[in-house]
């Protein structure tokens, strides 16, 4: 049997220090304790490489811890979601656009932004932080370089991150009128001075004008302004100010004159000893040091012992940051500067000083890339410092029972049944609401009952997007069928795990689940929940039907085939759970599958669809297969116009399908001559499981051009992917244009 999960250890952003503790972590894992990632963004970037991708020198993949990926590869929950505040005394993190999120150790590594407190710097400077804005924005500044080279650049600020943006700018912009302004003489105070004077020679070398004792007090659309003079300026960069995020200010935490959290020599708040914080966004009592990648990375071992020591009630340790370190700039052609700021060493230079830098930059970055976890011991039973204020059973006592022993407990339904919050439909007689054994609904008499249920393992690591997935794919069969979705009833299984835990999962899941069923006018009656080894999640679902239905039976010759969701779920998170696919093509991935098919069913209703039904497990030639069955047609299959997903075709080219598409496979005797077509690319996308998938209608051809038109509109998508033909020995004949 699974441990029990008894402990959530939230980490609050994918900075240096958290993403070096998911890899130390996971080299030693701790029974019990289920941990969480929480970023807005599934990419975070490595701060020393940044310079070396705006110049051209990396790609974005060479300069981007893949948050998702790592979390996969070392058992942490992954959830991308953006922070707004912190309930302290209710432990829980808040969350933009969903339910906050429980824990019991709380980790912040969300670091520093650019203060935009000047005038006119909100509206019209770019900030260089967070680097997912600021990449996109320098890439829009590229395009239009190319038309007019000798704009005029400015950044403000004098760190090195200053410095070595400039540098890089000017790789890539070598006309560009470039500008630094900064309130001290020369860049980099804090410094040697023999160092400073060299940075500001290269400056001078590459064209890069340094405005020293320039303190910015206006910013306006074409140009900065100091109290004596002003500067023009076309594209302006804020590299100055850090401060902490506004809505730590509203905590409770003790936070120091610019907002960031103050922690002891243990990286534990001063005022909150449940909450820890490192890298930038700390403030470490007593030791007052710069915001530097390097002190985030040589916190995190430390980081790391004492979020394991504190649940396990062991001791403690100490950081002590050190007072030297070593820096090494790029200067964006392929030269870098090097010295040991903060002690003693000679400036160094040259293209040698670059390698050097390379060299520690991807060694750093392949830490994440090449990463084994070591896999827990089996039978490995929970500390009991973990139970916190339950009671450790004795051995015997934690088997999990089956039958109605197997039900999660009345204590853990009150608490999430009383916070649900379902629309109430006239037909529930009896609902979610009343003491009763089941629902009760009067029907309309002019109305048919349509039915079906859909239930899976947890696809993915956020509860929240589960629930939500769950109920689209779900309601989809209400959809495809030309129904109006009614009311529902939850099919839910908990993974084992202490009280807190289950209420937390099931509020997160439940959500994410109403937020779809309340959306689509689908009042949840009831439900199941249960324990078992892990996370499940269905819907039985009513639907209600007062016209003509669509059925898979009715396609005509001559319709076109219409598909209205890419293809590729069931390969891509294949590869995830394999630990070899991208955070940014899972998180397209979800961005289709969170789409509901009833926008989509409603416009192919009115543009006349003869036959309809989801793609769903048995991929596209499975279903498409009932439907011509149904209607005793055959259809011809363009394939190269078969869309994909991001990221899948690249995943089945490695091998990696769904454990489901061998059996799938077994449909290929349906396709005409599948033999000659296994090479293309394409080919094992027919046969590939889709969660949440799209619609696939049958549509006249003279109805095609003006639906295709109206799914645009209505931010859908909509291919036509081939067209229904006589009956054949084959059902599915395929054919590829660019053959």
């Amino acid at each position: 049997m699974n441990h029990p999960q008894l402990q959530d250890l939230v980490l609050l952003g994918g900075g240096h220090a958290h993403a070096l503790l998911i890899a130390q972590w996971c080299m030693a894992p701790v029974a019990g304790v289920r941990l969480t990632l929480i970023s807005p963004d599934a990419l975070t970037p490595y701060s020393g490489m940044l310079p070396g991708l705006v110049a051209g020198h990396y790609s974005v993949d060479d300069t981007h811890i893949d948050l998702d990926r790592l979390c996969a590869t070392a058992g942490f929950r992954f959830i991308r979601a953006r922070a707004t505040g912190l309930d302290l005394a209710a432990q829980q993190v808040l969350l933009a656009d969903r339910p906050p999120l429980g824990f019991d150790l709380l980790s912040v590594n969300i670091g520093a932004t650019p203060s935009l407190t000047v005038p006119g710097a909100h509206t019209y400077a770019t900030p260089v932080k967070p680097i997912s804005q600021f990449y996109p924005r320098w890439q829009a500044i590229k395009a239009q370089l190319a038309l007019h080279p000798e704009a005029r650049i400015g950044l403000v600020g004098g760190g090195a991150a200053t410095v070595e943006l400039a540098c890089a700018m000017r790789a890539q912009a070598p006309k560009a009128h470039i500008a630094i302004y900064l309130e001290d003489h020369l860049p980099l105070t804090g410094y040697s001075q023999h160092f400073r004077a060299r940075a500001h020679a290269e400056l001078n070398r590459r064209r890069i004008d340094v405005h020293g004792n320039c303190r910015i007090t206006q910013v306006d659309a074409d140009q900065v302004r100091t109290d004596t003079r002003a500067f023009a300026v076309d594209h302006l960069f804020w590299c100055t100010q850090a401060a902490g995020p506004e809505w730590l200010q509203t905590t409770g935490l003790r936070l120091d004159a610019q907002g960031f959290i103050l922690v002891n020599d243990r990286l534990q708040s001063v005022s909150h000893p449940r909450v820890f914080a490192a890298g930038d966004i700390a403030s470490l009592l007593g030791q007052t040091r710069p915001k530097a990648g390097v002190f985030a990375v040589r916190q995190a071992p430390v980081l790391t012992h004492n979020l394991r020591a504190l649940l396990l009630a062991q001791p403690l340790r100490r950081y002590r940051a050190q007072r030297a370190f070593l820096s090494l700039l790029s200067l964006g052609d392929g030269v870098a500067l090097g010295t040991r700021a903060g002690g003693w060493l000679p400036t160094l230079a040259g293209r040698w000083v670059w390698r050097w830098k390379d060299r520690i930059d991807r060694r750093f970055m392949a830490m994440f890339t090449h990463l084994v976890p070591r896999q827990m011991a089996p039978g490995t039973a929970p500390n009991d410092a973990l139970w916190g204020d339950q009671t450790p059973p004795p051995s015997a006592a934690a088997m999990r029972c089956g039958g109605c022993g197997a039900k999660v407990g009345a204590k853990v339904l009150a608490q999430v049944v009383h916070q649900l919050d379902t629309i109430e439909r006239a037909e529930v007689r009896i609902g979610l609401n009343d003491p009763d054994d089941a629902a009760v609904l009067q029907w309309p008499t002019e109305a048919v009952l349509v039915q079906s249920v859909d239930q899976f393992r947890a696809l993915v690591d956020d509860p929240f997007v589960q629930g939500q997935l769950a109920a689209l794919h779900a309601l989809s069969d209400v959809f495809a069928m030309r129904a109006e979705p009614h009311s529902a009833q939850a099919l839910v299984t908990l993974p084992y795990a202490r009280e807190a835990l289950q209420v937390r999962d099931l509020t997160q899941l439940m959500a994410g689940a109403l937020q779809v069923l309340n959306g689509a006018h689908c009042q949840l009656t009831g439900g199941h929940t249960s324990e078992g080894a892990e996370l499940s999640m269905g819907f039985a679902v009513n639907g209600l039907a007062r016209g003509p239905l669509l059925t898979k039976a009715g396609l005509c010759v001559g319709d076109h085939l219409i598909l209205t969701k890419p293809l590729g779920t069931g390969c891509l998170f294949a590869a995830r759970a394999q630990r070899a696919t991208k955070g940014r093509w899972v998180h397209k991935a979800l961005v289709h599958m969170l789409q509901s098919n009833g926008p989509a069913a409603e416009l192919l209703a009115r543009h006349g669809a003869r036959a309809c039904t989801d793609v769903t497990g048995f991929g596209l030639v499975g279903h498409l297969s009932e439907m011509l069955r149904a209607s005793h047609l055959s259809a011809r299959l363009q394939l190269n116009r078969l869309p994909a997903l991001d990221g899948a075709l690249a995943c089945l080219a490695k091998g990696y399908v769904s454990s489901l598409q061998t059996q799938n496979l077994q449909a290929r005797a349906a396709v005409k001559s599948a033999s000659q077509w296994e090479s293309d690319p394409r080919f094992a996308l027919l046969f590939d499981p889709q969660t949440s998938g799209g619609l696939l209608a049958g549509v006249p051809a003279n109805q095609v051009a003006p639906l295709l038109v109206a799914l645009t509109a209505a931010g859908l998508q909509g291919v036509d992917i081939g067209v229904v033909t006589p009956v054949d020995d084959h059902l599915i004949a395929l054919v590829d244009a660019e053959r």
